[in-house]
């Protein structure tokens, strides 16, 4: 019986950083050593880093973005397809091309904060989901979600696709590669709070920022906030906001920073703080939790799926509730190092391999 062949859109591997970089890449450079052919689609070039492999090819039109390369895409993928006389295709990212029968199609969902939170995307960005996203569910022969969350919302408003859904979680990219470094985070507490996200609406960084500041004049000796990074949109100068706040001495931004940095903070971390109004996922909860640091996080969407009982659940929405929280994981050791042994349990239930395992499953039959 002649190998699958399975074309992958390629373009979430153009934005290093994003999480969903983070889940394409950790899939694709397990799936693609299970076997078959794989082909992969971008009008734009990638860090191929893990993917030079004899079974993958490479399809990159090599165009700059300025030219809309992700509609050129689009117009290419079912040429390419052809092409290659591909199986299956899988778009990892909420949208499908067109593709020519026979093809099987695969699509993965990771939130639905358009339909749930949109005034929190900008706008185009909202416009092209409301657009693409109902039209890849439509066509799609296989539906991938990451969260039971995200399963939940999907169904609430698609319920006929119901049938075609299966949860592939996403995992720590540092579990593996950093056992013994995580085995000494799990050994002690950590002296700062750490927040990792882009700086956008959706992570509710003002409120979070003014529930900390309260937090701050109550307590007698408050941990610093560490904040990692990069600028996203939506007006918010967070820079400007600490500086109003007065909180200039107890809040370091440290914008982006590397992989190897960002191991080193979350294993300095006393707790993750990750009160986000929406996620469909949460990497940073997971990537938290495999360092064995607690997490402080929102009551609502998936973040408080993934933290388990390693998590302290938050209202995203009340600056009260966020620090009394923090003041509450401060002062109560017994609590912080019950969430803290708590990481170890709920961190077995996210496993690059085992993702891998579970969408190849999917692709490949």
């Amino acid at each position: 019986m002649a190998e699958r062949r399975i074309a992958v859109d390629a373009r979430p591997l153009c934005h290093p950083g994003t999480g969903i970089y983070r889940y394409t890449r950790e899939l694709l450079v397990r799936m693609c050593r299970l076997g078959g052919q794989w082909f992969l689609y971008s009008a734009q070039p990638y860090d191929r880093l893990g993917l030079d492999l004899p079974n993958v090819e490479h399809r990159v039109l090599g165009v700059p973005a300025a030219l809309r390369a992700g509609q050129l895409a689009r117009l290419l993928v079912p040429r390419w397809a052809r092409q290659d006389k591909v199986d299956t295709f899988w778009g990892p990212r909420h949208q499908l091309a067109r593709l020519p029968d026979p093809v099987r199609t695969a699509v993965t969902i990771h939130d639905l904060v358009w339909q749930d939170h949109g005034e929190t995307m900008r706008f185009p960005g909202r416009q092209i989901e409301q657009f693409f996203t109902p039209r890849a569910l439509a066509r799609a022969d296989i539906i991938a979600v990451v969260s039971q969350f995200t399963r939940q919302r999907l169904e609430h408003y698609f319920p006929q696709y119901a049938h075609k859904v299966t949860v592939v979680p996403g995992a720590s990219m540092l579990r593996d590669s950093t056992l013994a470094q995580a085995q000494t985070g799990h050994a002690t507490a950590g002296d700062y709070f750490l927040f990792v996200g882009t700086l956008e609406p959706r992570k509710n960084l003002p409120r979070l920022l003014r529930a900390y500041g309260r937090y701050v004049v109550a307590a007698s000796q408050p941990y610093p906030l560490k904040i990692v990074g990069g600028s996203g949109w939506g007006g918010e100068n967070i820079a400007a906001l600490v500086d109003e706040l007065g909180l200039a001495d107890h809040v370091q931004l440290l914008g982006k920073v590397d992989d190897n940095t960002l191991l080193s903070l979350y294993a300095g971390a006393y707790a993750l703080l990750m009160p986000s109004l929406y996620e469909g996922y949460g990497l940073p909860v997971v990537e938290a939790l495999s360092m064995g640091v607690p997490v402080v996080c929102s009551r609502d969407s998936a973040m408080s799926e993934v933290a388990g009982s390693a998590g302290l659940c938050v209202d995203p929405e009340s600056e009260t509730g966020i620090s009394e929280a923090l003041a509450r994981i401060s002062v109560d050791s017994r609590l912080h190092e019950d969430l803290k042994k708590r990481t170890a349990v709920e961190i077995r239930r996210y496993d690059w391999d085992d993702s891998a395992h579970k969408m190849a499953d999917l692709l490949l039959s």
